[in-house]
């Protein structure tokens, strides 16, 4: 009986996301806008507008926080958080949950508090006011990292530059083009050399928003407009809609296609810094994707014809049966690397 409650509790810790990846402590950064002092765990700590970080212990309990600034003094009390990691749990069905919160390392607390003096009520407060600004005339060189390696549209290479016209706002100009000697669909007969670009052009709105709780974050509200053009030759088979029942008449159907898809998308980003001089560009949008076909030497009519299904995947079906024009949903997330000059 011993042997199968030790082997029990041995397979919760095991299954426990949070116990096995989180440490004991994690850490507060804690920054002010006038230089002030903390007191925790009764040690009193300088802070000012540059991070500072402690490590309190993962606890059920409050994070208890003491600000003095001058003659004034501010108590905070922070509640608990859930880590991250504690919601891997779901591939165990939720059984790693009982260590992680017996050993309170399900917990965290807020990443990051930034404390100001409220001219006002003349009190100390905690503020998710933005200090940092990206200033005129700044320039960032950049490429995105995920173009080569995208398989819902065309896998490219880019370089990009972002301009700053005023004080947290930019410009942004960006151009992609195919990889040499890259096939963009499988086919039999070329019609058209194969080859794609892109165009990106964005305007970009810093730091009026805080949608982290980070005051030393740049966010941005952002619109773009993208567009990008293709050629490829590509093939279908097809057979007469009153044969369906018989397959033996089954035409092979050689075709080039032009292609433009225009992209309309409204997006929030942030800038990772990495060192002094480099930096991720993260982020979301949702916006508009919208399709232009123009084919060449094609014999297919869907008035009269039928698509052999067995050509799928080689062919996109759901994509030609509209051929004209689409118009869909476009959800865009993606990433950038680049410099600051």
């Amino acid at each position: 009986m011993k042997k199968l409650g030790l082997l029990f509790v041995t397979v919760l810790i095991v299954s426990s996301c949070a116990t096995i990846l989180n440490g004991k402590t994690t850490s507060v950064k804690i920054s002010s806008n006038k230089p002030s002092k903390i007191i925790f765990n009764n040690d009193t700590i300088a802070i000012n507008s540059k991070k500072t970080t402690i490590t309190p212990n993962r606890s059920s309990k409050p994070l208890e926080i003491t600000v003095l600034k001058d003659s004034l003094q501010q108590d905070f009390s922070f509640n608990k958080k859930i880590s991250v990691n504690t919601l891997l749990n779901v591939y165990n069905y939720g059984i790693g949950l009982i260590p992680d919160i017996y050993t309170k390392k399900a917990f965290r607390y807020p990443n990051n508090l930034h404390f100001a003096v409220d001219t006002i009520s003349n009190k100390i407060v905690l503020s998710d006011k933005k200090i940092v600004a990206i200033p005129k005339n700044k320039l960032f060189v950049y490429t995105s990292v995920l173009a080569p390696f995208d398989i819902f549209s065309i896998p490219m290479v880019t370089i990009g530059a972002e301009f700053f016209i005023t004080k947290n706002l930019s410009l942004n100009a960006e151009y992609g083009t195919l990889f040499p000697d890259t096939k963009l669909n499988d086919h039999k007969i070329t019609y058209l050399e194969e080859k794609a670009n892109s165009h990106r052009f964005e305007i970009k709105w810093y730091n009026g928003i805080n949608f982290t709780k980070n005051a030393h974050l740049n966010e941005y509200l952002g619109f773009e407009f993208r567009n990008i053009n293709s050629q490829y030759n590509a093939y279908l088979d097809y057979y007469e809609q009153n044969n369906n029942s018989n397959y033996s008449d089954i035409i092979r159907d050689d075709f080039a296609t032009k292609k433009r898809v225009t992209v309309i998308n409204f997006k929030y980003g942030f800038l990772v810094p990495i060192a002094n001089r480099f930096y991720l560009d993260l982020y979301t949008g949702l916006g508009l994707r919208i399709k232009r076909f123009n084919h060449l030497n094609l014999e297919f009519d869907s008035d009269i014809h039928e698509i052999y299904d067995n050509d799928f995947p080689s062919f996109n079906i759901r994509e030609f049966k509209n051929y004209d024009k689409k118009t869909l949903l476009n959800f865009t997330l993606g990433c950038k690397f680049g410099i600051n000059f």
